[in-house]
């Protein structure tokens, strides 16, 4: 090929822009550095007087309304009160006032004779430790006033906040005397109110000022401490630039006010040195403007740590008596309050230059464009991904011809590349994932074999996980594992964090010496690249393998190699995290269904052996090749959503009480109250005596007298023990034997103990209040308020409500009555206890659908909320139909009524053989309950005879007739 001309392309621009470069910088230079002067200016003074004004305001906010609320007070019987008394009986005046005016940290009511009266709101943590305030005191009261002795006695009073005394103190003696305090001599000499300068308030910690006024007869001032903390916040609210400094000051310069309120205060072993200044506050800058400050200046520049700053003072009077000084310091370069219009004029003369250039720039970009055009059609197609084979091009410019080379080597690289990435993508499993990376590393490297070392868990050794040869998979086990230290080369590589290139022959140390034999080369050469996290962290190391004869020069392909490896550390960081969460949530899953399992000793295993027989039941319907179920198969993300569910299918069950799941007989909760009535028998029969024992000694036949005891006791003793059977429940009660209950409840005999003494607060809610009327007639049996438990509105769940539910739900949330539980026809449980059962599914639904799912696990709370709805659509809690539940829910129903059934651990019933179990079962499809097509299956494939010699006990493993489970008929019992 002839040699062709090139021509560097900056000879060909640089001569021209230049010198339009220089000619617009200079002109924009010169006009910003004018005009930016005069901005800084102008929006300084600006800023400084809006935010002066709005100091003034916010303080005049604060100053007025206490002004108003100090006259109020002198002009009020409390300002004569001249005993403790009466000054205690003006305490509700005092407190409404300090309510109403927050600002206010104390009250003083200073007396001509020489009394002070204090009030302080104690409204944080820190004033009660001040004061040694009890936890919940809310207001101190302090009075100073003479003794018999001539000496300032000082008490102090802590009131809560409903102003009850909580405890009275005496503080010692005062030789502080008021009328010589500046608010009190200034205010009786003044015909108005006084303020003094703002000032810091030893006791508190904290600045302010004192407002005082006195009485129209002169005998006593009223005064208020007002503390200043609203300054702090009006200064942080101050937004002049983002960097600058606004502090108020008083007139001797000490920090009133900063954006930081905790630097106003110099504190030595927490006790207060000083009322800061503007060097101690902590910032450079202010410590430069101290200085100047202090030398009188009111406008000044300065210039800190390379910056120039403008500041100035502006003094404030916001009332009679008090001056402040406003201090901003403010970056020259923030200031530019006026940028827009200095931006558009700016631009109107860049626009005026760049005109004058088209003309020259036209005639230049005819010459470059077409090339140009052309790589930018093919970094397009590149952009789009078609890495199809460009036209040559050919330019004069050298840069461009370059350009295109290095286009063509990329388009190259990354089609290989992304090959690679999507190779590595779409593989989810760990082990293949090592494999597939080192099988196309060694590719794209043009390798002749490639090894990876991951670290070991306990990160001690590098162990080898995959190793290719020529192509082959060649067992990782021929390389041996290797310790984490810099005595090994790989151990090196990643102790240094960087790749290394190194030699190996018979006669080095190398931990890939054995691969020798398997090369068939008397040496070769081994790159080998860290492997790091996302946090730099060691991973393992990638091992490229070159033959000696290989001439390539390496050190092209290293960068594209590093950054190969860079992204196969990421994904198998990715997949191993992955794969450690997913352990992570089967543990925490499991760990949830063994605490709820654990939480009744008599469903221990249930949430355990529902998901085991749940899966085998699955596993049918995908081996099956009957119609119902011929299309039905779970992917691999399918049979996880199937496993979490039927593991958290009763998740809710952590909020159902142990006593209702437990319970056992119609009377217990908490514990058996048939031992409650049965004392009650007991002081009937010791009735019944002590009648028989006063008859006789009144002078009745003995005999007779002793003939009619035994008989009422013949009959107590029937009665309770009819009592005692309905009281198990294990029959269904008839309506004679509710009959019969009434009439026992009927008795009745004296109770002579308040029945609201030794209970909590919450059951003497439900009491009637009937202590005053003993001794009290009661019933044998009762039904009481007190066995209520009203239910709340957080309890009940509205008909339009979110998820769907249709649930009758009971007036109350318990009811507890004797004659109200022992008369249940059927069971143990009432209708609330039995709601509140049948509310763990609800419960698990609303716990199951607040989780955030992966898209393929969004039907888990569908599939574990659905094995209680009937294929009849009489079930809970939504009342789904057959039709509206997924068949992994219908599978479900039935692993936990089988369970159920078939459970040895249940308190209330006896385990169901296996035939019983499956006629029961085969009854509930006839009715609606189960799905007959599933129960079918479940029988057929041999699930449930597989499932019965794993978990249920030998004697009940029966034979079972299928024909006879399909045509005949089954008993219909409530699982």
């Amino acid at each position: 090929m002839a040699h062709r001309r090139r021509i560097p392309l900056h000879l060909q621009i640089t001569a021209l822009f230049a010198l339009l470069i220089i000619a617009l910088g200079a002109t924009l230079s010169w006009y910003n550095y004018r005009k930016s002067s005069a901005m800084a200016l102008s929006a300084s003074e600006k800023l400084f007087q809006r935010y002066g004004n709005e100091i003034s305001l916010d303080f005049l906010r604060t100053y007025q309304p206490i002004v108003q609320t100090v006259n109020m007070l002198t002009l009020d019987a409390v300002a004569s009160a001249w005993s403790l008394d009466e000054r205690l009986a003006q305490l509700p005046l005092l407190a409404k006032a300090l309510e109403l005016r927050p600002q206010v940290i104390g009250l003083h009511l200073g007396y001509e004779n020489g009394d002070v009266f204090t009030v302080r709101p104690l409204d944080s943590p820190d004033m009660r430790r001040t004061f040694n305030a009890p936890d919940d005191a809310r207001l101190m009261a302090v009075n100073t006033q003479l003794d018999d002795l001539g000496r300032r006695a000082v008490e102090r009073f802590f009131f809560d906040r409903r102003l009850q005394p909580i405890r009275r103190e005496s503080a010692g003696f005062s030789d502080e005397d008021p009328r010589a305090q500046p608010w009190y001599r200034g205010a009786i000499a003044s015909d108005g109110h006084l303020s003094t300068a703002p000032y810091f308030f030893d006791r508190v910690r904290r600045v302010g000022i004192t407002l005082s006024s006195r009485t129209p007869d002169r005998t006593a001032v009223v005064a208020a401490d007002v503390a200043l903390d609203s300054l702090s916040q009006t200064i942080s609210s101050i937004d002049i630039s983002p960097n600058s400094e606004v502090v108020l000051l008083d007139q001797h310069f000490n920090a009133l006010a900063y954006r930081d309120p905790g630097k106003l205060v110099l504190l030595h072993d927490d006790e207060v040195v000083e009322v800061a200044r503007l060097d101690t506050l902590g910032s450079r800058v202010l410590v430069a403007a101290s200085r100047e400050v202090e030398a009188g200046r009111r406008a000044f520049a300065l210039e800190v740590d390379g910056q120039r700053w403008r500041g100035q003072l502006y003094r404030l009077a916001p009332a009679k008596g008090i001056t402040l000084e406003l201090l901003t310091l403010t970056p020259e370069r923030e200031l530019l309050g006026e940028a827009l219009q200095m931006r558009s004029q700016s631009s109107l003369i860049t626009a005026a230059i760049l005109i004058l250039a088209l003309p020259l720039s036209w005639l230049l970009a005819r010459q470059i464009s077409r090339p140009l055009r052309q790589l930018a059609s093919e970094a397009r197609r590149i952009r789009r991904f078609r890495f199809t084979e460009p036209r040559p091009m050919r330019s004069k410019i050298r840069e461009i011809d370059d350009l295109e080379a290095s286009m063509s080597l990329m388009r190259d690289t990354l089609k290989r590349f992304l090959g690679l990435l999507q190779s590595m993508s779409e593989e989810t499993e760990f082990k293949p994932l090592i494999e597939l990376i080192t099988d196309e590393t060694m590719n794209v490297s043009q390798a002749a074999g490639a090894a990876i070392y991951l670290v070991s868990e306990d990160e001690k050794q590098l162990q080898p996980v995959s190793l290719k040869v020529a192509g082959n998979a060649v067992s990782p086990a021929l390389l041996e594992s290797c310790n984490l230290d810099s005595g090994n080369p790989l151990g090196r590589c990643l102790q240094q964090q960087q790749s290394l290139q190194q030699a190996v022959g018979p006669d080095g140390a190398h931990p890939m010496r054995a691969l020798l034999d398997a090369l068939s080369l008397p040496s070769f050469s081994v790159i080998s690249l860290p492997l790091k996290n996302r946090k730099g962290e060691p991973v393992g190391v990638l091992c490229l393998l070159y033959a000696d004869t290989d001439r390539r020069p390496v050190s092209d392909r290293l960068a594209f190699i590093e950054t190969l490896s860079g992204f196969a550390s990421i994904t198998l960081e990715s997949r191993q995290l992955i794969r450690m969460e997913k352990a992570l949530l089967e543990a925490f899953i499991e760990l949830i269904a063994g605490a709820i399992d654990a939480k009744s000793p008599h469903t221990a295993g249930h949430c355990q052996r529902v998901p085991e027989l749940t899966r085998m039941l699955a596993q049918a319907a995908c081996d099956s090749q009957a119609p119902p179920f011929r299309d039905f198969h779970l992917s691999r993300e399918e049979w996880e959503e199937l496993h979490i569910a039927s593991w958290l299918h009763d998740c809710g069950k952590v909020t159902t009480p142990e006593y209702v799941v437990d319970k056992a007989t119609k009377l217990e909760t908490l514990y058996d109250r048939i031992h409650e009535i049965r004392t009650r028998f007991e002081v009937l029969k010791r009735d019944a005596e002590i009648r028989y024992l006063r008859a006789v000694m009144a002078g009745g036949e003995e005999a007779e007298l002793r003939q009619a005891l035994e008989r009422e006791w013949r009959t107590l003793d029937e009665e309770y023990a009819f009592v005692a059977q309905c009281n198990l429940g294990s029959e269904r009660m008839a309506e004679a034997d509710q009959d019969r209950l009434q009439r026992i409840a009927g008795r009745t005999w004296m109770r002579t103990l308040d029945e609201r003494l030794g209970v909590s607060w919450e059951e003497r809610q439900r009491q009637a209040d009937r202590s005053g009327r003993l001794p009290v007639e009661e019933k044998l049996l009762a039904d009481k308020p007190v066995h209520i438990i009203p239910r709340e509105e957080a309890d009940r769940i509205e008909p339009d409500n979110p998820w769907g539910f249709r649930l009758d739900t009971p007036e109350h949330l318990y009811n507890r009555g004797e004659l109200y539980n022992l008369q249940i026809p059927a069971g143990t449980l009432t209708p609330e206890e039995r709601y509140k059962i049948n509310d763990h599914i609800v419960q698990t639904i609303i716990m199951l659908e607040k989780l955030p799912y992966p898209r393929h696990l969004r039907r888990v709370p569908e599939i574990a909320g659905g094995h209680h709805e009937r294929m009849d659509g009489q079930g809970y809690p939504k009342r789904l139909h057959g039709e509206q539940m997924s068949l992994s829910a219908r599978m479900m129903a039935i692993a936990d009524v089988f369970e159920a059934l078939t459970a040895s651990d249940r308190p209330y019933k006896t385990p169901k053989p296996l035939s019983e179990a499956l006629g029961i079962m085969f009854g509930m499809g006839r009715r609606g309950h189960l799905d007959p097509q599933l129960l079918r299956l479940f029988v057929e494939s041999g699930v449930c005879l597989d499932y019965a010699r794993r978990f249920l006990a030998p004697s009940q493993v029966d034979a079972f007739d299928l024909a006879q489970l399909l045509t005949s008929e089954a008993a219909s019992v409530d699982s």
